[in-house]
């Protein structure tokens, strides 16, 4: 095959002529125009918060909660305890109930974000492999990437604050069955 712009020889494997860096195959625009989409799509799935983690990872909570409270109850014999063991449980019951039937669809942001990652990344690699001769895709492709970063990292960070606002509702928790222990258990 001989470029059309300067006419050098060509391999039929060559997508970007290495002299000229005239591109012989006209799918490069288009990998671009997928590249941009896949980055669209994963800015725009929503941020991680406190209540999509909180309610992924409830269960968790409440059966702590209930183990926390029946102990509380045993050690103190409180009524109110024994309440909010009882209430507790039933939490965890819709809760568990929700996760294993699949009502919650929390996950979904989670499971976008990584399967736009994928795409985005996949689309990145095949124009690097074939068309990082051409100027243009080299360019595009640092900044693709430099956007790539700031992206993961504000996806990183508010997952990082839900996890740590998930923690403090945890340790307060436990605080209070402390508090309860202690108050009651003077009596």
């Amino acid at each position: 095959m001989i470029c059309p712009k300067c006419g050098e020889n060509l391999s039929s494997a060559t997508k970007v002529c290495p002299c000229c860096g005239y591109v012989v195959d006209d799918k490069m625009d288009e990998y671009l125009k997928q590249m941009e989409s896949h980055l669209m799509t994963l800015k725009s799935v929503a941020p991680v918060s406190f209540g999509t983690y909180f309610s992924n990872q409830a269960y968790l909570l409440y059966g702590i909660m209930a183990i926390a409270f029946i102990i509380v109850y045993f050690m103190t014999g409180a009524g109110l305890f024994l309440i909010l063991t009882a209430l507790a449980i039933i939490l965890l019951v819709i809760s568990l109930v929700r996760k294993f039937t699949g009502a919650r669809k929390n996950k979904e942001p989670e499971s976008r974000f990584s399967a736009a990652l994928v795409e985005l990344e996949t689309t990145m690699r095949l124009l690097k492999n074939d068309y990082y001769e051409a100027k243009v895709v080299r360019e595009r492709l640092n900044d693709v990437q430099s956007e790539l970063k700031d992206v993961i990292y504000r996806h990183n960070a508010n997952r990082r604050r839900a996890v740590t606002v998930w923690i403090a509702v945890l340790i307060f928790t436990v605080a209070v069955c402390i508090a309860g222990i202690t108050v009651l258990g003077n009596r």
